[in-house]
């Protein structure tokens, strides 16, 4: 796919000024601002290696914000963006906080609840500088390398330790109920993840202490 050629065919359809960013982005593959002047969008890199399929797909998701459209992206970003990750540099890994030692809590996840069945790795990850709090990521899981990151964020004594266990477990759960396609519908968190989320001791305290802190932080900046 041309970027000068598609950014042609997007400014002929609107009467909005187009902006287009293509970068190597970690998480996000593709986000559409648009207001009554102007259509900013930024996407992944490898996008620019898709097929005719995939440019129709991306220039009808950032025209007309089309589920099908995007739900199309979505598998193509699943089946592809792992192949361009790097090996896991292990001498990276950090798993002792000022607070919290996320490889004591993973070991002792692993016996109490899957019986020492994972193999799994732990890591913290720089915490972002959040604009919007509606949403904070907590905890991620990178299949190709099985290691879980948790934000350093929770390294805290404000951070009641049944919470940073619960997002530790909650990210192992992805590796045994792994991510899937219904009828091209990308499923993160199946009936059954959700129902062993709820197994969790605390389950109810850590969906509360998750508002206060989402409040608390948008309006003191809590960190």
């Amino acid at each position: 796919m041309q970027i000068e050629s598609f950014f042609e065919k997007l400014q002929n359809k609107t009467n909005l000024k187009v902006s287009i960013k293509v970068k190597d982005y970690k998480s996000t593959f593709i986000s559409i601002l648009k207001n009554k002047n102007e259509l900013k969008i930024s996407f992944h890199k490898l996008f620019l290696n898709g097929d005719e399929n995939i440019e129709k797909d991306l220039f009808s998701y950032c025209l007309f914000q089309d589920k099908k459209s995007l739900n199309s992206l979505k598998i193509f970003a699943d089946k592809n963006f792992q192949k361009e990750e790097k090996i896991l540099d292990e001498n990276k890994i950090n798993f002792e906080g000022d607070f919290y030692n996320l490889k004591q809590i993973l070991e002792n996840l692993n016996n109490v609840y899957f019986q020492n069945k994972l193999n799994l790795k732990i890591t913290y990850f720089q915490k972002p500088k959040y604009k919007k709090f509606r949403h904070i990521t907590f905890g991620q899981y990178d299949k190709k390398f099985k290691l879980i990151r948790i934000n350093k964020l929770l390294d805290s004594d404000k951070i009641p330790f049944y919470f940073i266990n619960f997002v530790v477990y909650h990210e192992m759960l992805h590796d045994i109920h792994p991510v899937y396609l219904d009828n091209n519908r990308r499923v993160v968190h199946s009936k059954e993840f959700k129902i062993s989320e709820k197994k969790f001791p605390y389950f109810n305290e850590v969906i509360e202490f998750e508002k206060i802190f989402l409040k608390k932080r948008k309006k003191h900046g809590w960190t």
